[in-house]
């Protein structure tokens, strides 16, 4: 048996294939060039001071000596996401971003 395709046939046995492979394109380039990037740079607003980690420091202990103006726990919460620490320990020789509020 043999099928007849007219114009419309046609259009629709090329045309959906190469509109669904353009649109798998776009959308493949789109997520490959997104410009949204992990950035360096403190937040806008937020003081901060950079802190090496010594042998036997703890975020607590940083907390209390160098964020100014912040409660122990809060501070402590704000270095562990500002510098996305995955857990309380600390490596000698580590550099933190540990925030202060501006002094005038």
């Amino acid at each position: 048996m043999r099928i007849r395709l007219n114009r419309r046939g046609w259009v629709v046995l090329v045309g959906v294939p190469v509109f669904l492979l353009a649109l798998a394109g776009t959308l493949l380039v789109t997520m490959f060039s997104n410009s949204v990037m992990a950035s360096a740079y403190e937040p806008v607003g937020v003081q901060t001071v950079e802190v090496t980690v010594l042998p036997g420091d703890t975020l607590w202990g940083l907390a209390s000596e160098f964020a100014e103006g912040y409660d122990v726990d809060s501070a402590v919460r704000y270095i562990g996401e500002m510098n996305s620490l995955e857990g309380a320990t600390l490596q000698a020789g580590q550099t933190l971003q540990i925030p202060v509020l501006d002094q005038p």
